[in-house]
């Protein structure tokens, strides 16, 4: 029943409230009605039409000014836009370019590396490959002595081909610049002389900085202890060097420089053991160091050792650049300084000797190819006093005296032809002035003047012929004596063979 009563009061309400609506639009229609039909009211409907239409078309020329304005600022806006996408366009562009360009240059340099690499590849390849050719030929040269490829084998290898070569170098076979130097290092490719670097090592020769003793570490270390360890350091490698070959000569540098520090030189007497040598110790390990044996071309030895350590004079001491060599023990391959320079002095003579020692005058006077005007005219009449064989054939040298008189005279009428005197420049002085006098007079004067300068001549060359004698019978005698000297060797030599005999009786 509550349900009910709530449902009837609700459709009640409504029909209350429909009934009121419906009576106020009656209401409402009656007044427009009277309101439609008074002319004031319609006059001011008309005014509201016209004003509400002036306000319409006030609104749309705003809008349309409105829409002009945004359309200029679109446009701005546009051609701003325009602008900065042509500017990011060229940017990209730009930077589009910049990349294809790196990649172009990435890629060019890639190619070329690529193609350095298969060069340097083959480069390799190929020395790779005639060093292997090399290495067979110079097995076949050490085992077989066969020359066939020695002009290859010897071929020089040059650090620098357009520099001047370097004078160290060429005196010593090591440079402290090593491959730095701006001279150039000529290395041939088989010679007698082979150079190991380094061989041999001692604390002596050493010029690290201690950690402990600083540049004192020398200070341990005594003369004694560096002699006993290079006695059983060259005791130790004499023997395998020798299985080779004969050794001529074997130097151990005790310079402290680094590129002579213990540094091994030796000579063979054919370049076949010492291919053979290098072939055999290239490469191998002693005392835990890797040998680097490499050849060097014949060295003039008095050159390169330093004479003044000899004569324990060398101010520079161990720094020194020339060879400062340890002795050998047990007097093998004994190395005579003086000895050598001596030979190397004698050979030099001999190679600056006269040609009339080895050829005929016809061979030195003939127009050869090789045989210049300058050369042709270096000879000389006679031998040299310094290299006279010795003999006791009493003609053999009587010929030389022959020779030097013919010279002497030939020499002194040159000489008169050549130098007038004081006397005959006062004579033409005299006989220039006095043109006018006696011509028996002048007869007279000019007699006495030719036998006086005649006299002159013949005492000049009377003295030249005497003291040149004199020089030649000196110059033998000091002939004579070195040979002497030279067969029975230095002194100091003679002295210690003494002392050895001595000892082994």
């Amino acid at each position: 029943h509550q349900e009910w009563r709530k449902l009837f009061k609700k459709k009640r309400r409504k029909a209350v409230r429909q009934k009121t609506a419906q009576e106020r639009d009656r209401q409402n229609a009656e007044k427009e009605k009277q309101k439609l039909s008074c002319p004031e009211y319609q006059l001011y409907l008309a005014e509201k039409g016209r004003q509400e239409q002036i306000a319409a078309e006030r609104e749309e020329l705003e809008r349309a000014l409105r829409h002009a304005v945004w359309l200029e600022e679109e446009r701005k806006a546009q051609a701003k836009f325009e602008k900065v996408r042509q500017e990011e366009e060229a940017k990209e562009r730009e930077a589009r370019e910049k990349r294809e360009k790196i990649r172009k240059e990435y890629e060019e340099r890639e190619t070329k590396l690529k193609q350095a690499k298969e060069e340097r590849f083959q480069q390799q390849e190929l020395a790779r490959r005639m060093l292997h050719e090399r290495f067979i030929k110079l097995q076949e040269f050490a085992a077989t002595g066969a020359d066939d490829y020695l002009s290859e084998l010897q071929s020089i290898q040059h650090t620098r081909a357009d520099a001047e070569d370097c004078k160290f170098f060429l005196k010593t076979g090591a440079c402290r610049h090593g491959y730095r130097c701006g001279g150039n290092h000529p290395t041939p490719g088989v010679s007698q002389v082979i150079l190991i670097p380094n061989f041999f090592s001692h604390p002596a020769l050493e010029q690290a900085v201690h950690a402990e003793y600083g540049h004192d570490a020398r200070l341990e270390f005594d003369e004694d202890d560096l002699k006993n360890s290079y006695n059983e350091f060259f005791r130790d490698i004499i023997q395998e060097f020798e299985m080779f070959g004969t050794v001529r000569h074997i130097f151990v540098c005790r310079n402290s420089v680094a590129h002579l520090r213990g540094s091994v030189y030796i000579e063979y007497e054919s370049m076949r053991n010492a291919a053979a040598a290098y072939l055999r110790m290239n490469g191998r390990f002693y005392a835990k160091k890797q040998l680097h044996v490499e050849f060097r071309n014949t060295l003039t030895w008095p050159t390169a050792v330093c004479g003044l350590n000899e004569m324990n004079r060398c101010q520079k001491g161990a720094g020194c650049n020339f060879l400062h060599i340890l002795k050998n023990p047990d007097h093998r391959y004994v190395y005579n300084h003086f000895l050598e320079s001596r030979s190397v002095r004698k050979d030099e003579l001999l190679h600056l000797a006269t040609p009339l020692l080895q050829k005929s005058w016809d061979e030195i006077t003939s127009h050869s190819g090789s045989q210049t005007p300058r050369n042709a005219a270096q000879w000389r009449w006679s031998e040299s006093p310094e290299l006279e064989p010795k003999t006791s054939d009493h003609g053999e040298r009587e010929r030389p005296k022959k020779h030097d008189n013919e010279r002497n005279e030939a020499h002194t009428s040159g000489e008169s032809r050549r130098r007038p005197s004081r006397s005959s420049g006062r004579n033409r002085r005299h006989r220039s002035g006095s043109e006018s006098g006696s011509p028996v007079s002048h007869r007279r004067r000019s007699g006495s003047r030719s036998r006086s300068q005649t006299r002159k001549h013949e005492h000049r060359s009377h003295d030249y012929a005497s003291k040149k004698r004199s020089d030649d019978v000196r110059d033998k005698s000091n002939v004579r004596k070195r040979h002497r000297r030279s067969d029975d060797h230095s002194p100091l030599r003679s002295c210690a063979e003494k002392r050895n005999k001595t000892k082994r009786d």
